[in-house]
C-alpha cells in the first residue's frame, strides 16, 4: 500500500474505545452556533451605537439646528439651561421652554410687520390656541369707520372767580376797638361795617378838617372875604376821603361837628367773608389783609380735558354743567378762557366756563360734569379697552389669523362715547383684541425676553471669568459622568457668590473629558 492511501484511509475502530469529550458535533450544529454568534454580535452592536446617537445626536441637533436652550426659569425668564435643573437665583424648577417660543415669531413665519405699522421693541407677536383664547375669555372687534364726537364728557370743579374778591384794609395805623362780623362764611353786603379802627392820624385829619369848616364858615359871613377858604375845607375833605373815609362818615362829621373816634372799616363789595384778621384791641397796619370777601354771584367752572380733546376747544362755545348730586337742573354756559398751558402728570388743560349763580347753590370746591357741544368727527374707532398705554407708548394686539396676534403702535385721536379714534397704525377691517389684552400682553412680553437673551454656545471656550468653564462643553456627561455632576452642583450651590462658582469647577480633579 503507498503512503497516499495509508494516510488518506481512516484509522480503524477498536471495539470498546471511547472518546474523552464525546462524539463531535454535526456539521449543521456548528452552523446554527455561528449565524447565533454573528446576529448577537450584531445586536449588541446597534445597541452602542443607538446608546451613543441617542445622547450626543439630539443635543448636537437641537443646539447645532436652534442655538437654544430647552428650558427656562418663569420667575426669571433670562435664566435658560439645555437640561432641567434649578434656577440659580429663586431655585424653582426650570421649565420647559413652548415650541413656539423657542424660535422667534419673526422668524419662525417670516411674517415682517409693515413699516405703517411698527411694533414697540419689547414686545412680540405672540400665538395663542383657540383653548386658551377661550379660558381667558380673549375678544376682539373690527376697526370700523364711524362719525362720531358730538358730546365731550369731563371733570369740573366750581371755583371762586379771582376778578370777585376783594380785601378789606386801613389806610392808616390803628388799633381795632370793635369787631362787626367775627366769622367766615358770613354773607355781607357792599358798605357793611366789618369793624372799627381808631387811628390817631385819621382822627387828626377829622379835626383839620372841622377847622377849616369853622374857618370857611367864619371868612364867609364876615365882610371880608377870605381867599382860598373853599379851597382849603375841600382838600381836607379830600384827605378824610383818601384815608378811607365813607361819604356817610365825612357827612356825620360835618352835621355833628365832632371827630368819629371808631372809624367804621366797609365791605368793599358784597359777598362771603372767606377769611378775617380782625383782632379785638390788635394793631391794623395797611399791610395786614383784616377781610377778605368773594363775590359769588357768578362763579367758574373749570373743566379738565385732556390734550387730545384741546383741538376741538374753542372760546364761546357752548357747555353744560351738572352737580354730581344731580339734584339741580343742568346749567348752561360758554367757555371763556382756554389756559394755555398743560399740566404734565394729567397731561390735560384747565377750560374756564362762566356760570351765573344768584340763588348761591353753586358753591366753591363742588364737583360735578362739564358736557361739550362737539362739531361730528369721521374716523376710524376702535373700543377703548383695545389700546394698551404704558407711559411711553400705544399699541393695540391686531388678529392677524391662525391665532395669531401682533402688537402695533398706534396714535390716537378724539375719544368719544367708550371709543378712541385710531389716527396710524391699524386699517379697517383689522380686528383688535379688546378683552383679554393683558394676558396677551403679557406673553408677548415674556416671549420678547426668551427671544432677546443670548443662547448657550457650543465653543469648547464656553463659560464666563465668574462662572467658569461650562459644564456642557468642558465635561464629558458619557465618561466623565461624575465629574459633571460636581460641576453642576457647584452652579448650584455657589449661585450669586461670584468666582466661588469658578473656584469650585476649577478643584475637580483633571481629566474632565
Amino acid at each position: 500500500m503507498s503512503t497516499e492511501e495509508s494516510t488518506q484511509s481512516p484509522e480503524p475502530h477498536h471495539e470498546g474505545h471511547h472518546e474523552p469529550h464525546g462524539p463531535a458535533p454535526s456539521r449543521r450544529a456548528l452552523k446554527t452556533m455561528a449565524i447565533v454568534r454573528w446576529t448577537l454580535l450584531a445586536l449588541v452592536t446597534l445597541l452602542a451605537g443607538y446608546t451613543v446617537w441617542s445622547f450626543w445626536g439630539p443635543a448636537q441637533d437641537g443646539h447645532a439646528a436652534h442655538g437654544e436652550a430647552r428650558y427656562y426659569c418663569a420667575m426669571h425668564p433670562q435664566i435658560r439651561s439645555p437640561d432641567p435643573g434649578e434656577c440659580p437665583i429663586c431655585h424653582m424648577n426650570l421649565e420647559p421652554i413652548p415650541e413656539e417660543r423657542r424660535t422667534p415669531p419673526a422668524a419662525a413665519t417670516g411674517a415682517v410687520a409693515p413699516p405703517s405699522a411698527p411694533s414697540p421693541s419689547n414686545v412680540t407677536a405672540v400665538t395663542v390656541s383657540e383653548e386658551k383664547q377661550r379660558a381667558v375669555g380673549l375678544a376682539t372687534s373690527v376697526a370700523e369707520s364711524a362719525t362720531l364726537g358730538d358730546r365731550l364728557r369731563v371733570p369740573g370743579v366750581v371755583s371762586a372767580p379771582e376778578t370777585g374778591l376783594a380785601q378789606a384794609r386801613v389806610r392808616a395805623p390803628g388799633f381795632v376797638e370793635q369787631v362787626a362780623v367775627r366769622q367766615t362764611g358770613v354773607r355781607v353786603s357792599r358798605g357793611q361795617p366789618l369793624a372799627f379802627i381808631y387811628s390817631p392820624e385819621i382822627y387828626r385829619a377829622q379835626e383839620e378838617y372841622l377847622a377849616a369848616t369853622r374857618w370857611s364858615g367864619a371868612a364867609s359871613g364876615g365882610s371880608t372875604v377870605q381867599p382860598g377858604a373853599a379851597e382849603i375845607t375841600t382838600a381836607a375833605r379830600r384827605a378824610l376821603e383818601l384815608l378811607g373815609l365813607s361819604t356817610s362818615d365825612v357827612e356825620e362829621i360835618t352835621r355833628t361837628g365832632r371827630p368819629i373816634r371808631a372809624i367804621a372799616v366797609r365791605a368793599p363789595t358784597a359777598g362771603f367773608v372767606t377769611r378775617f384778621n380782625a383782632v379785638l384791641g390788635s394793631r391794623a397796619e395797611p399791610e395786614m389783609v383784616l377781610y377778605e370777601i368773594a363775590d359769588l354771584s357768578s362763579v367758574w367752572v373749570v373743566a379738565s380735558v385732556h390734550e387730545r380733546d384741546l383741538n376741538a376747544m374753542r372760546v364761546g362755545m357752548t357747555a353744560r354743567f351738572t352737580t354730581t348730586n344731580g339734584q339741580a337742573e343742568p346749567l348752561t354756559a360758554r367757555v371763556d378762557l382756554v389756559e394755555p398751558l398743560l399740566e404734565e402728570s394729567t397731561r390735560t388743560t384747565r377750560v374756564r366756563l362762566v356760570v351765573p349763580n344768584r340763588d348761591g347753590r353753586l358753591r366753591p370746591g363742588q364737583f360735578g360734569e362739564v358736557e361739550f357741544e362737539l362739531p361730528s368727527s369721521p374716523g376710524l374707532f376702535v373700543p377703548r379697552d383695545a389700546v394698551i398705554r404704558t407711559g411711553e407708548h400705544e399699541y393695540v394686539y391686531v388678529a392677524t389669523g391662525d391665532d395669531r396676534f401682533e402688537p402695533r403702535l398706534v396714535q390716537t385721536g378724539l375719544s368719544r362715547e367708550g371709543r378712541v379714534q385710531l389716527l396710524s397704525g391699524v386699517a379697517e377691517g383689522d380686528r383688535v383684541v379688546t378683552r383679554g389684552s393683558f394676558m396677551l400682553d403679557s406673553e408677548s412680553r415674556l416671549q420678547a425676553s426668551l427671544a432677546s437673551t443670548p443662547a448657550p454656545t457650543s465653543s469648547s471656550g464656553g463659560g464666563s471669568p465668574d462662572q467658569g468653564p461650562s459644564c456642557e462643553t468642558e465635561f464629558d456627561q458619557q465618561r466623565q459622568a461624575d465629574k459633571y455632576m460636581q460641576c453642576r452642583a457647584c452652579e448650584r450651590q455657589h449661585a450669586g457668590m461670584g468666582s466661588m462658582v469658578a473656584d469650585c469647577k476649577n478643584a475637580i480633579p483633571r481629566p474632565w473629558r
